[in-house]
C-alpha cells in the first residue's frame, strides 16, 4: 500500500464533476490521503480562468459529505470548499485537474483549472493544476502518462520546500507512459495566439452564431517553455503565481516617472 501524505486532499477541476479526468485523479488522490474531497463544477466550465460568481449566487448538490456539484466557476468551487465546506478543517493539499487537454503558454490565462489552483493559493492552501495533453485529432484522449506518473510527480512535488506564493502547472504529454522522456522544470513562456480563430456559421434560421476555436502549436522551438517540453514528451511542470508585474520594466519605468 502507497504511503499516505497528507490527511485530506481537496480536487477540483474546470472539466465538470463527472469528466474522466477526475475519476482518475480521484483514484490517485486515494493513494496521498486519507481522506479526499471534491468540490467540483456541475457544468463544463473551461476557459473561464480565475472568474468568481460575484454578481449572482450559485447553488450545490450534494452528492455525499464529502462530494459536492456546484453550479458555478472552478474559482467558486474553491472559494466555497475552503471558505465554507472545510474552513474548520482545510485540506492540506488541492489538486485542480485532470484537465482533458493541455494548460501551457498562453491557455494558463484562460484555464478554469489553473484559476480554481490560483484561488486556493491565495487562500493559503497548497495547489497543483494537472492536465493531460490530447492529440488535437479527435481521436480520444490518450490518459496512460497520467495515469502512470500523476501520482509519483505529485509526491516528488510534495516533498520539496515550496513558496506558499505559487502553483505548480503540470502537463502530462500526448503518449504512453512507456514513451514519457522524464520531467522538465519549464516556464510559461510568451503568448502564442497564432492558432486562435473564431469560426462563424448559422443556425437552422440563418442567424449568425460563432465558436472560438484554438490549436495547440505542434513546432518544438525552446524545451524549456512548456508548450514545447510537453510537445517532445516531456512532462512540463511550470512554477505559477498571480503576480503579473514585469519587474524588469517596472524598475525602468519607476526611473523614469521618478526622475520628473
Amino acid at each position: 500500500m502507497s504511503k499516505k501524505l497528507v490527511n485530506r486532499i481537496l480536487l477540483v477541476n474546470d472539466d465538470g464533476i463527472d469528466a474522466p479526468g477526475m475519476v482518475l485523479l480521484k483514484n490517485i488522490a486515494e493513494r496521498l490521503a486519507n481522506e479526499v474531497w471534491i468540490v467540483a463544477p456541475a457544468l463544463d466550465q473551461s476557459g473561464v480562468s480565475c472568474a468568481v460568481s460575484l454578481k449572482a449566487p450559485f447553488r450545490i448538490a450534494k452528492r455525499s459529505p464529502t462530494e459536492y456539484a456546484v453550479y458555478g466557476t472552478p474559482a467558486d468551487c474553491s472559494l466555497f470548499a475552503l471558505k465554507y465546506l472545510m474552513k474548520d478543517c482545510l485540506p492540506d493539499l488541492v489538486l485542480s485537474g485532470i484537465n482533458n487537454g493541455s494548460n501551457v503558454g498562453f491557455e494558463t490565462i484562460l484555464s478554469g483549472t489553473v484559476g480554481a489552483a490560483l484561488m486556493a493559493m491565495t487562500l493559503g492552501v497548497p495547489a497543483m493544476a494537472l492536465s493531460q495533453l490530447s492529440s488535437e485529432d479527435n481521436k480520444p484522449t490518450e490518459w496512460d502518462s497520467s495515469i502512470q506518473h500523476a501520482e509519483a510527480v505529485i509526491r516528488q512535488l510534495l516533498a520539496l520546500t515550496t513558496p506558499k506564493n505559487i502553483i505548480f502547472n503540470i502537463n502530462f504529454p500526448a503518449c504512453t507512459a512507456k514513451q514519457v522522456k522524464g520531467t522538465k522544470i519549464t516556464k510559461q513562456g510568451a503568448a502564442d495566439v497564432s492558432n486562435f480563430i473564431v469560426a462563424a456559421t448559422k443556425d437552422p434560421e440563418g442567424d449568425d452564431y460563432f465558436w472560438f476555436r484554438a490549436k495547440r502549436n505542434q513546432q518544438v522551438f525552446d524545451e524549456e517553455k512548456e508548450l514545447d517540453a510537453a510537445n517532445s514528451g516531456y512532462i512540463a511542470i511550470t512554477p505559477i503565481s498571480y503576480e503579473r508585474t514585469d519587474y524588469c520594466f517596472y524598475q525602468k519605468l519607476q526611473q523614469q516617472f521618478d526622475h520628473k
